[in-house]
């Protein structure tokens, strides 16, 4: 009998064993900080950003209409070697003077350090006048409400934040301006040095009836569908992208019309003259300036590698300069018809290169961007909006250089 329910509790056991199964995989370890001197709606100063591992830095100093930094700084680190994972983030402004001196401070410093999934945050707020009120040093949370604005420190990410709840200074309501920003993420895992690379399964031979850009065909004989692969051109056009134009546009249907100089490589997109020009996603600007053709141009690279191209600008923006990262919304320019563009009405010349790669036709692209009117309401949008006589852009402005490619 004892035997017996030995036998019993043994079978038990590996009943429970099989049921069980094997222990899943544990998931790599994931590192990431990021950190600007100044964010939002007023535009970006000095933005650093690691993931999974190294370092980054940046600085940067801001003297346009609404925001006032003098100088900052900002770092950041990351790893998960050895699965593992911490991140630190941090961030200095010096001398803010923000919507005409409603809001000033001396100093302000902000970092964010995150280690096995928790994420810890300091920071200081020195020399701090609100509204003409002496709020002094502070190193803990605080929120006024005063002056047209809502004002909060050490709050949130960032050092200082100012949202405007009525119009100050020219700037609509909900115009927002955050001064030293971090973020950092740390979550263990197993090591990424360690993780076994997914073994490829063999693509299958296609037949005489498969489609080129079918991928997940297994070969076998159910009746699953196969899952076609989206095209670049579908992948774009359902992204989170920002249309380059603000406001009344229309974008001809001209991809591969005959031009001067050979076949045209995108589209033109015809709008009043000085109209905002904006950056379609987040990523790095680089050969910002005026060839004899193109006129004012630019180029716009994602962390993907997706590359975009505007020309013909009448005039560049304050963030337009080679090697800034960006975010998608942000002011780069105004409509215009610089370069061989001279007697046409005024338009951008804009052009999408998948992987900066060769261009494809934008036209379904960009309607399915204009058709979500997924434009962000920046604070330079908020104070010129469509007044269109208003706007810096519609006065000429080109560079005296001639960039190389």
């Amino acid at each position: 009998m004892r035997l017996r329910i030995t036998a019993l509790a043994a079978a038990g056991l590996t009943a429970a064993v099989a049921l069980a199964g094997p222990a899943p995989a544990q998931a790599p370890a994931r590192a990431s900080a990021q950190a600007a001197v100044a964010e939002g709606d007023l535009g970006t100063v000095g933005r650093a950003a690691v993931q999974d591992g190294g370092r980054d830095g940046a600085s940067g100093s801001a003297a346009r209409s609404g925001m006032e930094i003098a100088g900052g700084s900002a770092s950041v680190r990351a790893s998960r070697a050895g699965g593992d994972a911490t991140a630190r983030a941090e961030a200095t402004a010096e001398g803010v003077s923000l919507f005409d001196g409603l809001v000033t401070a001396t100093r302000v410093t902000r970092s964010a350090t995150a280690a096995d999934g928790g994420v810890s945050e300091r920071g200081t707020v020195s020399g701090l006048v609100v509204n003409g009120v002496d709020r002094g040093d502070r190193s803990g949370s605080a929120t006024w409400t005063t002056g047209g604005a809502e004002v909060s420190v050490n709050r949130d990410g960032a050092g200082l934040s100012v949202r405007l709840t009525r119009a100050v200074a020219g700037f609509a309501s909900g115009t927002t301006v955050r001064i030293a920003t971090v973020a950092a993420e740390a979550v263990d895992g197993a090591d990424p040095a360690a993780t076994p690379e997914p073994t490829a399964t063999p693509e299958p031979t296609a037949t005489p009836d498969a489609r080129p850009d079918d991928e997940g065909q297994d070969g076998g004989d159910d009746d699953r569908p196969s899952r076609p692969r989206r095209s670049a051109a579908e992948r774009l056009a359902a992204g989170r992208f920002v249309f380059p134009v603000y406001g009344s546009t229309r974008c001809a249907d001209d991809f591969g019309a005959a031009r001067q100089i050979g076949a045209h490589q995108g589209n033109d997109c015809f709008a009043a003259f000085g109209s905002p020009v904006l950056a379609v996603a987040d990523g790095t600007l680089n050969r910002v300036g005026t060839l004899p053709i193109s006129g004012n141009r630019l180029w716009l690279k994602t962390e993907r590698g997706d590359a975009f191209f505007y020309a013909h600008l009448s005039a560049f923006g304050p963030e337009a300069v080679s090697g800034r990262k960006v975010k998608a919304g942000t002011l780069l320019g105004f409509v215009g018809n610089t370069g061989d563009a001279e007697p046409t009405p005024p338009h951008v010349h804009f052009e999408i290169h998948p992987g900066d790669k060769d261009a494809i036709d934008p036209h379904e692209i960009l309607t399915a961007w204009q058709a979500r009117g997924d434009v962000p309401t920046g604070g330079w949008l908020a104070r010129y909006g469509d007044d269109t006589e208003a706007r810096p852009g519609a006065l000429v402005e080109v560079r005296d250089f001639i960039a190389g490619e």
